[in-house]
């Protein structure tokens, strides 16, 4: 009896072990490190931390930039409140420029080696430490709990005064570079003079010097290529008007007309049962041909307004009846859907033809606009 009760108390002792043992092991351990470890105040520099976890152990990462709304900052600010154990990076140290996803560096069945990257920018000077941590959602634990790395990370930032090391050398003959920085001579200008400005300081040509010559030879360039530029606009340009073609003159508007109606006549259009077309096509030959002739907007009046607009013209009455006809006969069959017989047809075709011929302008006036060219007025121009 005393031996069974020895060999349960054994065994409870070694799976609770076993249990302990297996809840140690399942907490993450992590590692960190700055991908540089000096830089000047404002670089930027990668800060990585390393994690070892098993699979199913949620953790959580530092925020060195977060997005919220207000009730959210609320909220969080409250709960690291409760989380006594955690430390908060100090925002007014380091400046978010990208966070990276998680990079999963190896898997070993349930055990995960995760790699989480920042690139900061870092606002202040001297020797930073900082110490990874993250946060881990232990199970049946209310909480979470707070995971250090076992080392501390250093981050040296130059100081100012290091940063314009020119004015504060001092030689040391015991210097390999015989020349070093006074860091007292750097504090005491600081203290008592304090940092001039810029709009103080005398201006110095040298130092600008190599800026305005490249800014020079600039100029230089953009003018030569400006130049290049026009040249080859204008040659171009030169060559197409030496080339171009010259539009036809425009062809007389009795010209037009006629090959018009002999076009209108290959067509046969009236003789195939086409009425409307045919119609509508010889009115508006006479149309273009009367704006032309005798500049009135023939092609956007009525017949009756055309007829009231020539009872100015000087043309026969012959003409004026032929003009008349074909067009009220236009409108006939276009609106009324008459169908002329063919005689009727051939006739309108006849006396729209002549009516272009009668009224054509004649040589005199064709020549009324044309000066006579003598040995004065060439000499004139």
């Amino acid at each position: 009896m005393i031996m069974n009760r020895l060999t349960r108390n054994i065994l409870f002792t070694a799976i609770m072990s076993m249990l302990v043992g297996a809840t140690y092991a399942q907490r993450p351990k992590i590692s960190g490190q700055f991908s540089k470890q000096e830089i000047e105040v404002g670089d930027q520099v990668e800060y990585i931390i390393d994690i070892e976890k098993d699979r199913a152990t949620d953790i959580g990462v530092p925020r060195f930039k977060e997005e919220m709304s207000d009730e959210q900052a609320k909220e969080l600010a409250e709960k690291r409140r409760n989380i006594s154990t955690f430390t908060a990076y100090d925002e007014d140290i380091f400046e978010q420029i990208e966070e990276y996803p998680f990079d999963t560096i190896s898997i070993d069945g349930r055990h995960l080696h995760l790699r989480k990257r920042y690139r900061l920018a870092v606002m202040e000077t001297g020797d930073i430490y900082i110490r990874p941590s993250i946060l881990y959602f232990e199970k049946n634990r209310e909480l979470p709990d707070t995971i250090f790395a076992t080392d501390s990370l250093v981050l040296h930032v130059a100081r100012y005064e290091q940063l314009d090391t020119t004015s504060f050398l001092r030689l040391d003959p015991t210097a390999q570079q015989g020349a070093v920085v006074d860091s007292l001579m750097a504090s005491q200008f600081l203290v008592n003079d304090g940092l001039r400005m810029q709009k103080d300081m005398p201006f110095i040509f040298d130092e600008i010097k190599d800026y305005v010559i490249y800014g020079i030879i600039a100029l230089v360039i953009l003018a030569l290529v400006v130049w290049l530029i026009v040249e080859i606009y204008r040659h171009r340009a030169n060559n197409r008007s030496s080339f171009a073609i010259k539009a036809a003159p425009q062809l007389p508007p009795h010209v037009v007309a006629n090959k018009a109606l002999v076009e209108l006549s290959h067509r046969k259009l009236w003789q195939n049962g086409k009425f409307k077309p045919y119609y509508t096509t010889l009115a508006s030959i006479l149309r273009v041909y009367i704006s032309g002739r005798w500049g009135i907007g023939a092609m956007e009046m009525t017949t009756d307004e055309i007829i009231r607009a020539l009872s100015a013209v000087d043309m026969s009455r012959e003409s004026r009846m032929d003009l008349v006809s074909v067009l009220r006969t236009a409108d006939m069959v276009k609106f009324a859907k008459a169908c002329p017989d063919g005689e009727q047809n051939e006739q309108n075709y006849w006396k729209a033809y002549y009516f272009v011929e009668n009224t054509k302008p004649t040589d005199e006036e064709r020549n009324d606009d044309k000066r006579e060219i003598t040995i004065e007025t060439k000499i004139n121009d």
